[in-house]
């Protein structure tokens, strides 16, 4: 049960008052605030109007929210409805047993964005990407306050196949706790016809300076597993190579750097998910036996464990099921899975509870079908939070079509 104050009849008995305040009251007190709440109360008086929008405040509001507001789940998914056009879904739901969905929103309505693909989450910030016709077509979204901020075209030299080079070009999305700022990495192959040696080109967006910067420390252009997502922990992006090594970004020294995989775990390189699992990484073997291995202590090789596998020696299915993917670890500490439907075809979501401290866990796990949806082809999931981030910045975006 979330701790905020009730926002309605607050800002009616505070419109009245404002001047009355002391002005450290004030900010306590809309800080506390839920955000769409708080953006109504914009509109109370002038120093209300410059102290919300101030970067200060919201970064602020940012930090009560996190210990105030319900745990979310944002999951992005394809509607497979056959009797409309196929649809790109976002979906907002309370982590809890339950599951219950909170809300639903569009996409920002910048054209372009059709088919687009989540690069990214961070404090109530959504980054999209799609590219067009040869360019690049990059947006950050707040679906809370509808306020988005358009990124300009890279300066990026015409290669001899820009198809191709789009095709194994990587994205990342952080934030910069040191210079309290919002970075998104493009890296490129130099020439998709080059020779595998040569670098790729590695350029950084700045909220802050809202420009692209070619960095100077280009990285290896070694191809990374089919259609990577990148995993957003310890302050670096995540990527996981062909080769037997995960390739890391760290946001706010703005250098690579890279990480081992389990030696159990090379042969299957290409067929792995990475996943945030608490403050850590984790490998999904989706092949073999079907493992799940964490980095227990974050950048030590040696501690690379595994800690479940849903098949045994001889093929069994301990679960009773197919565990055909693993999404991400819910707050509850739960994996999200995707599983193998019972007596049909098609898959499901599922939660498996996991102790990976207790070295006889696997003798007690058990898998609860979650059971919100039919057949599903999901893109995104990850934990999410309400926040102001854009208010202060980017433009406002038209309401589209509630789905």
């Amino acid at each position: 049960m979330s701790d905020y104050l009730a926002p309605e009849s607050l800002a009616k008995e505070m419109k009245n008052m404002p001047q009355y305040l002391p002005p450290e009251v004030t900010t306590l007190i809309l800080s506390r605030l839920p955000v769409e709440s708080a953006v109504k109360c914009t509109a109370v008086c002038k120093s209300w109007y410059a102290l919300i929008k101030d970067p200060s405040f919201i970064s602020s509001h940012l930090h009560q929210a996190a210990s105030l507001q319900d745990d979310f789940l944002l999951l992005c998914y394809l509607d497979c409805d056959e009797r409309a056009p196929l649809r790109t879904v976002y979906d907002l739901r309370r982590d809890n047993d339950a599951f219950e969905e909170y809300k639903k929103f569009p996409l920002p309505s910048k054209p372009g964005l059709d088919g687009s693909y989540i690069v990214g989450t961070c404090n109530g910030l959504i980054c999209l990407s799609r590219v067009e016709e040869g360019a690049w077509n990059i947006v950050l979204f707040n679906p809370s306050i509808r306020k988005r901020l358009i990124f300009p075209e890279p300066d990026l030299p015409a290669p001899n196949s820009p198809r191709e080079r789009h095709y194994y070009a990587l994205l990342g999305f952080g934030f910069d706790s040191a210079s309290n700022d919002y970075k998104v990495l493009l890296r490129v192959p130099s020439d998709a016809d080059a020779d595998a040696d040569d670098l790729a080109e590695v350029w950084l967006f700045s909220l802050n300076r809202h420009s692209w910067t070619r960095l100077t420390d280009d990285s290896p252009k070694h191809d990374c597993w089919a259609f990577p997502r990148p995993v957003f922990v310890k302050g670096a992006l995540h990527y996981g190579l062909y080769l037997d090594m995960i390739l890391a970004f760290n946001i706010s020294t703005e250098s690579f750097f890279v990480i081992n995989i389990p030696n159990a775990l090379v042969p299957f390189a290409p067929q792995m998910s990475l996943i945030e699992y608490e403050d850590s990484i984790a490998l999904f073997n989706c092949h073999g036996s079907h493992e799940l291995w964490v980095m227990k202590e974050y950048g030590v090789d040696s501690s690379w464990t595994m800690v479940f596998h849903s098949t045994d020696k001889n093929r069994g299915l301990v679960f009773g099921t197919n565990v055909l993917d693993v999404f991400g670890v819910r707050k509850t500490g739960r994996l999200f899975l995707n599983v193998s439907r019972e007596q049909e075809l098609g898959c499901e979501l599922a939660t498996l509870e996991l102790n990976c401290h207790n070295k006889e866990h696997q003798k007690e796990l058990q898998l609860r079908r979650v059971g919100v949806l039919d057949d599903f082809h999901y893109s995104h999931f990850g934990r999410y939070e309400e926040s102001m981030v854009l208010l202060d910045n980017g433009e406002e975006d038209v309401v589209a079509e509630a789905v």
